[in-house]
């Protein structure tokens, strides 16, 4: 059986994206809408969410469709706001359904890591580097995920 590979980055709002990843002049509140066009999860550190008040996180279920999947650190079940009900995950950074990667992951290794996960996995860029991240995603679709 084949569990799917969820592909995303820690956080979308990296300032080397704004020109490189992001089209044009595109408005800061649009990115996220636009990041969920191109990857299925985001990785929130728990700095960055437990700061982030109701409406935000109910502006954030607005910008993206309904299959995209928060991925909120240290989060307990109860931890989880509302807002996202059903597309909010708490994980640990260690958490075994987490493959970080980077531009510098061997991705012979990682094809073998994302073969042999038997649940659904996070696929996670840790440094944002996007040569690595088309790199990564090339893999996925040979591997059939």
């Amino acid at each position: 059986m084949t569990y799917p590979t969820l592909l995303g980055a820690a956080g979308w709002d990296r300032p080397e994206w704004a020109v490189a990843f992001y089209p044009g002049e595109m408005p800061e509140e649009w990115r996220l809408t636009y990041y969920s066009t191109q990857f299925h999860c985001v990785f929130l550190p728990a700095d960055t969410w437990l700061k982030t008040t109701a409406d935000d996180f109910a502006a954030w279920a607005a910008d993206t469709h309904e299959q995209f999947v928060f991925l909120l650190e240290g989060a307990s079940p109860g931890d989880l706001p509302p807002r996202l009900a059903g597309r909010a995950i708490g994980l640990a950074r260690d958490d075994p359904r987490l493959l970080w990667f980077d531009r510098d992951t061997s991705l012979k290794s990682l094809a073998g890591q994302i073969t042999g996960h038997t649940e659904v996995t996070y696929l996670l860029s840790s440094d944002g580097d996007l040569g690595q991240i088309e790199r990564v995603r090339t893999l996925l679709e040979l591997l059939g995920r």
